[in-house]
């Protein structure tokens, strides 16, 4: 497959690195100090399980030097969503498919008005993996899994899925109910998210804590909570699920909210802890934690504040 990935931080690197190693053509589209460690260097991913190093990839700033794809991989952070979905086209044909790997609940809906919704497929993906420094990718380990939706038998997500087999240390499961899949990462990732931010902690560290332990409780119940309320389907066991998930997470497993916060990088809290908070205000369902983790964090949103 021909394959194009828009955003190549730690989410769209990792993912890239391992198809590409697995024999897939894959240009990265990337800016900055990582992009000219990339041209120069090619991509290393350093990990306790199945290090990788790729001395050469193929990789540009510029979307409309790629031509068109079988498949984007859509990886940018959501507060440059607009500004990297009006670059797409160049990188569009027919048979073309945009797999949003972003977070939260709102990817397709914010994709959806610049290219439309026929081509375009979500997806979550649950790998802890962050820039270390330009052209190297640092992951604890742990999960490694993608979620998406398999459109009913789309020949090119079949394709996807397919070439996922061939990769070491990724792995990529179809679904006909994206909405669910969806909603459950989202109550995951936002008290994942929360927590480790506001305590600048690790998991591990968070879990082994009694107090810090019911705050993450607090925090996935509260987005259970919300999703009912929203009218989604939510399993009666998620939150166990959830809670057993993080507690065979490495110990030293942050999200990367958390790792762009101690950077002094924009955060996600809008679409995440924001998200709940706003949802439970529509809908009338009580979100303190959530609510203070928001509160607490706003004046990161956009970067380390400034000290004047």
């Amino acid at each position: 497959m021909r394959i194009a990935i828009m955003g190549s931080g730690g989410v769209g690197a990792y993912v890239g690195s391992r198809l590409q190693a697995a024999g897939e053509d894959v240009t990265f589209i990337a800016r900055g100090a990582h992009l000219e460690a990339m041209q120069k260097n090619g991509l290393q991913i350093e990990s306790p399980v199945h290090p990788l190093s790729l001395p050469s990839v193929q990789a540009t700033q510029d979307p409309a030097s790629v031509g068109p794809v079988d498949l984007i991989v859509f990886a940018v952070k959501l507060w440059d969503t607009e500004s990297a979905a009006r670059l797409l086209a160049p990188m569009i044909g027919p048979h073309t498919r945009i797999l949003t790997l972003q977070n939260g609940i709102d990817s397709v809906a914010m994709i959806t008005p610049h290219i439309g919704s026929a081509q375009l497929r979500g997806g979550v993906i649950y790998v802890s993996a962050v820039i270390d420094r330009p052209g190297v990718i640092r992951s604890p380990g742990g999960l490694h899994v993608i979620v998406a939706d398999a459109g009913q038998g789309d020949p090119v997500m079949a394709q996807f899925f397919a070439a996922c087999e061939r990769t070491k240390a990724l792995d990529a499961k179809p679904t006909d109910n994206i909405d669910a899949v969806l909603w459950e990462k989202f109550i995951a990732l936002s008290a994942l998210s929360a927590s480790t931010s506001l305590l600048r902690a690790s998991m591990g560290q968070i879990l082994a804590h009694a107090e810090t332990q019911t705050l993450q409780r607090q925090l996935v119940d509260e987005g259970v909570a919300v999703g009912r309320a929203a009218a989604q389907v939510v399993r009666t066991d998620l939150a166990d699920e959830v809670m057993a998930k993080l507690a065979g997470m490495p110990f030293a497993f942050r999200s990367s909210m958390s790792e762009d916060l101690e950077r002094g990088k924009p955060l996600e809290l809008r679409w995440l802890s924001g998200r709940v908070h706003h949802l439970g205000l529509e809908h009338g369902v009580a979100t303190p934690a959530h609510s203070v983790v928001y509160r607490a964090l706003t004046l990161y949103e956009n970067g380390r504040p400034d000290p004047q």
